[in-house]
């Protein structure tokens, strides 16, 4: 069997699981000892963490985990914390309309599956966790790329080709970005044929305590089975959904009055 490892990975990943049981600062030496490898090796895998903000070095030449470490755990965390707040309201929506619930985030470039629940009907779209698509396509891709900061938006537009996934997938970005202007103002996306013929999908966006649009869940099926008053309802409960996680994860809408006054 084909070994795809990368041995000097490994070896940060021993230097790195050095510190786990450490409650004070390493040095080099303990390092070395505890991982078998080379000093010198362990020195420039070192001062490769070091320049990246992984480990810190003391004023005595001893180490410690540096905040990148934080931030990468923080990370983790909300994603979790996301999943889970979103998990009950999936399993909610796919009850109420018997079609496939995807829950996604931004990764880079592209939109990435965090969670998914499969309608129960024979067809169906297929809900594949970790599944990654284009930003500029779909229900969930273009409801998360519209509420992105102006800047954001248009450095993720700067850096991608517009390439067409179907015949409908909007591949002129003037037109592209009037669409999201408007996703962004009315707060929830339509979408059909763009990512998948004959499919359709109703997404919103979800907040976190800050405000900020972290992830978006969208109800979708084929397009046959979406008429327009079963669209309106989807839309409808589709943002039901959002609020009630965004609720979850700390998020208060402003009140009718502030948000009048301001």
């Amino acid at each position: 069997m084909t070994d795809y490892r990368i041995a000097v990975v490994e070896d940060t990943i021993l230097v790195l699981e050095a510190f786990l049981p450490a409650d004070s600062a390493l040095s080099l030496a303990e390092i070395t000892e505890q991982t078998g490898l080379v000093k010198n090796k362990v020195f420039r895998i070192l001062a490769t963490l070091q320049a990246h903000g992984f480990v810190m070095r003391n004023d005595q030449g001893s180490y410690t985990l540096g905040l990148r470490m934080v931030e990468f755990g923080e990370h983790v965390q909300r994603r979790d914390a996301l999943i889970q707040a979103a998990a009950p309201v999936m399993d909610w929506l796919v009850e109420e309309t018997r079609e496939t619930i995807f829950l996604g985030t931004i990764d880079g470039l592209e939109t990435l599956v965090l969670a998914a629940r499969e309608s129960p009907q024979s067809v169906r779209l297929f809900g594949t966790v970790g599944r990654r698509v284009p930003i500029h396509t779909g229900g969930v891709p273009k409801v998360l790329l519209a509420h992105l900061p102006q800047a954001e938006r248009d450095a993720i537009l700067d850096r991608i080709s517009l390439d067409p996934i179907t015949p409908y997938t909007y591949t002129d970005r003037a037109k592209l970005e009037a669409f999201l202007d408007q996703i962004r103002a009315q707060g929830y996306v339509v979408t059909a044929d763009d990512l998948d013929v004959g499919a359709a999908s109703i997404a919103a966006p979800i907040r976190d305590y800050s405000g900020r649009v972290v992830a978006g869940m969208s109800i979708a099926g084929p397009l046959s089975r979406m008429p327009e008053p079963t669209t309106r309802l989807y839309t409808d409960l589709i943002l039901k959904a959002s609020a009630r996680v965004s609720r979850t994860l700390g998020y208060r809408a402003p009140s009718q009055s502030s948000a009048s006054s301001s």
